[in-house]
């Protein structure tokens, strides 16, 4: 990695890839918080969370085509292989983010969530709720490649901070949902919550997964 990517991200030429970049974040950052509020709506009022996860679903697909077509206009720039890779690689992993949430979303669908101890809805927002934070640090630190990388860097330390805190409330949630009782939840509906708080803990693995990505870009500079 050298010089030329932090350049090529200065480049107004490569200005229609960057916004795409930014589109990118955006929809992934909406799809993360929609997430949240489906589980804010999964609490109270089961009816609704359908239309929810279809937005998810929605944006998803949008961050997901929007991908394709970033990495279709990298092969036509005029950039190092090696370094095309590490921006596709960056791309990728954001879009990961938005996967997770979807898949996330999916299971809420499915599972009986307004029926959960309070202790557990709790905590699945808490995780939630840090999720949209992290997220929202990850484009604020992806966009600060272009302006000033030790910036960059601050940014992609503190979601790796907030990554470390959900892994605390996601232990708390793994022993709510060891100890605590659940009635109306049948035993495929308790695996299913499992699997429900590891694919909003990978959120924000994906999360953390990016910023080393970031830190690859900003830091490798001879």
């Amino acid at each position: 990695m050298s010089e030329r990517i932090l350049r090529w991200f200065g480049d107004y030429r490569n200005e229609e890839v960057l916004n795409m970049v930014r589109d990118h974040l955006e929809l992934t950052r909406k799809a993360v918080e929609g997430l949240y509020n489906m589980v804010l709506c999964a609490c109270d009022d089961p009816e609704g969370k359908k239309a929810l996860y279809d937005k998810i679903s929605e944006l998803e697909m949008k961050a997901d085509q929007l991908r394709k077509d970033m990495i279709y206009k990298l092969t036509e720039r005029n950039i190092f292989p090696n370094e095309r890779q590490d921006l596709m690689d960056l791309v990728r992993a954001v879009d990961w983010v938005a996967d997770w949430s979807r898949d996330a979303g999916r299971i809420l669908v499915i599972i009986p969530f307004e029926k959960a101890p309070d202790e557990m809805k709790d905590t699945a927002q808490e995780m939630c709720k840090e999720c949209v934070a992290g997220v929202t640090l990850l484009a604020e630190c992806i966009n600060e490649l272009s302006q000033d990388r030790m910036k960059a860097l601050e940014l992609a330390d503190q979601v790796e901070m907030i990554e470390e805190d959900i892994d605390e409330i996601y232990g708390k949630a793994r022993r709510y949902l060891a100890t605590l009782v659940y009635p109306g939840f049948s035993r495929g509906a308790l695996i299913l919550l499992g699997e429900f708080l590891d694919a909003v803990e990978t959120v924000a693995d994906w999360c953390e997964n990016t910023v080393d990505i970031v830190r690859a870009i900003a830091v490798r500079v001879h």
